[in-house]
């Protein structure tokens, strides 16, 4: 007995153990106080810019990579006092436009790209809460009703139709009239219940009535007496459903909205859309608490200088966690995470390939690891002569994918390296070669430039002092006057 429970717990703690050697490659929550402590100056300043009246627009700036997802992140796990709505525009696929060179057509398709902004910005808001939240919006979705709630539905209207029924047909409102009461008559308690339900089930019709028009607008009449109900496609997403934006607001409890990967798109005028839109929030009487939107953007998103303290009241620019003078110390963290030797890499290998570390982030760099990983268990040991050149092609594959899935069809870049490794290796030499014999010829030229006596010297000496003087001009010597010639044989 005690055999099976040391082996049941052993199991546990070797999936424990498993799941920890996990490293994802989304934003993390940091729990460590070490991993804290050097993101605290970030955290405090975006602590007093949202607990300070008048700062509703907070940004921070900073690099593709640089953790500015990891902050907001540890942020809000840090403080739960706030409400948060998180808002994520990322589009990993995005192509850029061919240059065109008609101006209308260009302007259409920037219209369009900041109408499906505003869209995907307001699809994330209303469905973010359940539908009951927001009752009166005109945003109606599909609510996922159990059957108990809609047996219970079904058994309250048939109930209704029937005591409507019951008190049209057998006058069950006399029978509840005073005035017709007869006291030496039994009282029809029956039809209390009969006219409480049926009043009931007409109230809450009423009120289905009531939300399905005021839900609705209305565009205009046409004589044939139709109406249109719908809105101007035309108009501004934000424009056209600001009441709904509002009435959000005032029927929740969010009052800090991030918005990531914003900028990706290369538009700032829905910036300054949703610059207005905090505006309005924020000088409406119906929402009690300030709104601030936190922008997660990049620091090349605005050309002008003026542009960035235009859009936001205040910025705090991120400093990337990895960089060149700490990348080996990351490296070494996921090795000693993993359960690997810390030596699997030489130190001269580590040094040289964070070389490597402006194009490399820290999601990078996990992935890069990651797969090394999986290539090591995956691969035959026949196949891994060493961990160094192994972990150097994963870290080629992930920073020259297109050439790297070329290589496996014998072309691109390094495949024409190392197929032509002889012929760059001579020419190589061929180049050294005439290096060398280049610099003989100069040391020959050089050797063969010898000074046959000492007057020779003196002379080479005072031409060159001559070229720098005047013509006219003498040597003073022990208050002698010398011309140079006399020098040179003395």
């Amino acid at each position: 007995m005690i055999e099976k429970l040391s082996n049941f717990f052993r199991k546990k703690k070797i999936e424990v153990e498993k799941k920890t050697l996990l490293s994802s490659l989304a934003p993390k929550v940091l729990t460590k106080i070490e991993d804290i402590e050097k993101i605290q100056p970030y955290l405090d300043k975006l602590n007093e810019t949202i607990d300070t009246k008048g700062i509703s627009n907070i940004a921070l700036t900073g690099g593709y990579g640089s953790g500015k997802s990891t902050i907001i992140k540890t942020y809000q796990s840090l403080n739960p006092q706030h409400e948060y709505l998180n808002i994520s525009l990322a589009s990993f696929n995005k192509k850029k436009e061919e240059e065109n060179d008609n101006q209308t057509d260009s302007k259409i398709q920037k219209e369009e790209l900041e109408r499906l902004l505003e869209v995907s910005i307001l699809q994330q808001i209303f469905y973010h809460v359940r539908p009951q939240q927001i009752p009166e919006s005109r945003f109606k979705r599909i609510d996922n009703i159990s059957g108990w709630r809609i047996f219970g539905i079904s058994v309250g209207f048939v109930l209704w139709v029937i005591c409507t029924t019951l008190l049209l047909k057998f006058n069950y409102l006399d029978k509840i009239n005073p005035n017709n009461w007869i006291t030496k008559d039994k009282f029809d308690w029956w039809s209390v219940p009969i006219f409480l339900i049926s009043l009931s089930g007409l109230g809450i019709l009423s009120k289905l009535v009531i939300n399905l028009f005021s839900n609705s607008k209305i565009n205009k009449v046409n004589i044939k007496g139709e109406l249109e109900l719908g809105d101007n496609v035309n108009k501004s997403v934000f424009n056209e459903h600001l009441e709904e934006i509002l009435y959000f607001f005032e029927r929740t409890d969010y009052t800090v909205v991030i918005i990531e990967d914003l900028d990706r798109f290369d538009s700032t005028d829905i910036f300054t859309k949703l610059r207005e839109i905090n505006i309005l929030l924020n000088n409406s009487l119906l929402i009690k608490d300030e709104i601030n939107f936190v922008y997660a953007v990049g620091d090349d998103l605005f050309n002008d200088r003026k542009e960035r303290v235009k859009f936001f009241e205040y910025i705090i620019p991120v400093i990337p966690f990895i960089n060149s003078s700490n990348a080996d110390e990351q490296l070494s963290l996921l090795i000693k995470e993993s359960g690997l030797d810390p030596n699997i890499f030489s130190k001269e290998f580590t040094s040289d390939i964070t070389t490597f570390i402006d194009d490399i982030d820290m999601r990078l760099l996990t992935n890069i690891f990651q797969e090394f990983v999986i290539y090591r268990k995956t691969l035959k040991p026949e196949f891994i002569k060493k961990n160094d050149e192994l972990f150097a092609m994963i870290t080629y594959k992930n920073l020259y994918p297109t050439d790297f899935t070329q290589l496996n069809r014998k072309e691109g870049k390094l495949y024409n390296l190392i197929n032509n490794k002889k012929d760059y290796t001579e020419n190589l030499i061929i180049k050294i070669d005439k290096g060398i014999e280049e610099k003989n010829i100069e040391i020959k030229e050089i050797e063969n430039e010898l000074i046959s006596d000492i007057e020779e010297l003196k002379s080479i000496y005072f031409l060159k002092i001559l070229s720098k003087l005047p013509q006219t001009a003498t040597v003073e010597i022990l208050n002698k006057e010398n011309d140079f010639e006399n020098l040179i044989e003395n």
